[in-house]
């Protein structure tokens, strides 16, 4: 084979190494004439994108298949692309024949086929991957609302500390718990200087483990408000670290607790009046001798009292006296009715 016989040979092969790249491509292609701006081939993928026919396709705008709102957009496109030898479009919007807004991104190229300028658009549908963007930040942010609404069911707010400028950021829930404005923006000297004096510096050996060490810490104390409130406070802290290891700051969360705190303190409370009121109950002994007749019980000196002065002793039980119906017709109702009887002897005389 001669030297152009093996020329035109390889470029056949090279002419038809591309038209199968072109037409297994799974993006869309289309090619433009640069001077008329009208289109001269597209691959498969096109035709199927916009849902056209590749003769409906051949010989029109990109404007006019959908992928520009007008011809001046189109054309103010491709004078950038001229000027620029390329044009990319991260997003842009594209209506197919059947009027289905696809999203897209758009590579456009300028090149030389002979002696002609030639410009490659290459088409790729991210409608899909758009999509799960869109509900992936929606999930993000229905989560970042729900956490919103647990910290303030929670009282649970959050806090760093960025370091070395020891810079404190507290987050809006945060401030809340202090009695402070949302973005507030405390010195971590302020955010210390809010616990009692006497527990200062137990806080200051908390943060500094936690700064140098990575020793985390969770601790419960009493801490003031900005408005002088005294309430009670969880506290738990963690080192960040970058890439390499080394702590660049402390996160953790602020919970206040003083509810649980209060009712702690009242249940204790409770326990320990329960536990008073045990300790002075005396027991009483199995069998109490009582006399058959007058009703009194012998005490442990072999003496003599009534029931109600002996329980009263034994048990701190107080007494109060009354008549039961039975006893009241055996004793008082006779009394009554003979004291009756001697006022009318008296009156008759």
């Amino acid at each position: 084979m001669s030297r152009n016989g093996q020329l035109q040979a390889e470029l056949l092969a090279s002419e038809m190494r591309y038209r199968r790249l072109f037409e297994s491509a799974r993006d869309g292609i289309l090619v433009l004439d640069a001077v008329n701006q009208k289109i001269t081939d597209t691959n498969p993928l096109m035709v199927e994108l916009l849902g056209s026919s590749r003769d409906e396709i051949l010989g029109k705008e990109l404007w006019e298949i959908g992928l520009f709102k007008n011809k001046d957009e189109s054309r103010d496109a491709f004078r950038e692309l001229l000027e620029k030898g390329s044009l990319h479009y991260k997003d842009l919007p594209l209506e197919t024949k059947a009027g289905k807004l696809r999203e897209v991104e758009f590579i456009s190229n300028v090149y030389l086929e002979g002696m002609c300028q030639v410009i490659q658009c290459n088409i790729r549908d991210i409608t899909e991957r758009k999509l799960a963007e869109e509900a992936r930040d929606q999930l993000t942010q229905n989560a970042a609302q729900l956490a919103q609404i647990a910290g303030k069911a929670a009282r649970l707010g959050g806090w760093t500390i960025q370091l070395p400028e020891r810079t404190l950021i507290w987050s809006d829930e945060n401030c809340a718990i202090h009695d402070l404005p949302p973005g507030y923006k405390p010195t971590l000297e302020e955010g210390i200087g809010y616990f009692p004096p006497e527990y200062r510096d137990q806080v200051i050996r908390y943060v500094e483990a936690c700064a140098q060490d990575g020793t985390p810490y969770d601790f419960e104390l009493p801490k003031y408000t900005a408005r002088g409130r005294l309430i009670w406070v969880r506290s738990i802290g963690e080192a960040m670290r970058d890439n390499e290891g080394r702590i660049i700051g402390i996160q953790g969360a602020f919970q206040d607790i003083t509810v649980r705190k209060q009712v702690e303190a009242e249940k204790e409370k409770l326990i320990n009046e329960l536990q008073n009121a045990l300790a002075e109950v005396k027991t009483l002994r199995e069998f109490l001798p009582i006399c058959s007749y007058c009703k009194k019980v012998r005490d442990d000196e072999n003496y003599w009292s009534q029931m109600e002065s002996y329980l009263s002793k034994h048990t701190h039980t107080k007494f109060s006296h009354g008549i039961c119906p039975e006893c009241y017709e055996m004793e008082v109702t006779p009394q009554l009715e003979k004291r009756s009887s001697e006022r009318l002897l008296i009156s008759k005389r």
